[in-house]
């Protein structure tokens, strides 16, 4: 399906280019880097969470792949609501040699601050129409950021549904209440249990900045283990 839907656009192998959910850093006109999440990749367009700049700008992406660290060239070609839509790159090259465009350490900073690959325990319950109703059911939790995160459970649950997950990141604290929406799900050939592709919605500032603690305080753990 992926090499049909880039069969119409530039000849980039869909492995070069950033997944959906996934985390790049964009340098716009000269400006400071930022983060910002993917939202949809088209055969011409990649589209991002956020207002990154104005129509006809030129903007640099710098994301991880299977391929390393990647660097690609485009400009804006417009922006509705909180989304801004890049045009599909000509070419993408490795950071490593084009350079990073971030000024130093910072790039690689953030993206240790991006995704926590590891299991962390929560609860879950259905959001219809982005309201959380019934009970909160016990559920395992991984590769969390700040975009979203995979939700492991017994049953499967279909693309597009909504559900509330629950998180406690910080011992004694509150627990954090994020809005997710299904984005893909897949079989655990091992477990036979399923693995949930969820992108939030609505992330207030307050909870983007205590996921980002989490994420800085659990990797800074396991890298005193010699883990990371």
């Amino acid at each position: 399906m992926l090499k049909s839907l880039f069969s119409r656009g530039p000849s980039i192998p869909a492995s070069k280019l950033p997944n959906a959910n996934a985390f790049v850093d964009v340098v716009v006109a000269g400006r400071a880097s930022r983060s910002v999440s993917v939202d949809v990749v088209t055969a011409k367009s990649i589209v991002v969470r956020g207002v990154i700049g104005r129509a006809g700008e030129s903007a640099i992406l710098l994301y991880d792949s299977g391929h390393g660290r990647l660097r690609a060239a485009t400009k804006i070609t417009g922006s509705s609501g909180d989304r801004t839509t890049l045009a599909m790159p000509s070419r993408v090259t490795s950071a490593s040699i084009a350079g990073s465009g971030g000024g130093g350490g910072g790039g690689a900073q953030k993206r240790q601050t991006v995704r926590l690959d590891a299991l962390v325990p929560g609860t879950w319950r259905f959001a219809p129409g982005g309201k959380g109703t019934g009970e909160f059911v016990k559920a395992n939790i991984r590769d969390i950021s700040r975009g979203g995160c995979s939700l492991i459970l017994d049953r499967e649950v279909k693309r597009g549904t909504s559900v509330e997950v629950q998180l406690r990141l910080r011992e004694g604290g509150a627990p954090l209440v994020l809005l997710g929406e299904v984005m893909r799900q897949e079989r655990i050939a091992s477990s036979g249990r399923f693995s949930h592709g969820l992108r939030f919605h609505g992330i207030r500032p307050e909870e983007d900045h205590a996921i980002v603690e989490f994420i800085n305080r659990r990797q800074a753990e396991l890298r005193s283990r010699g883990l990371a």
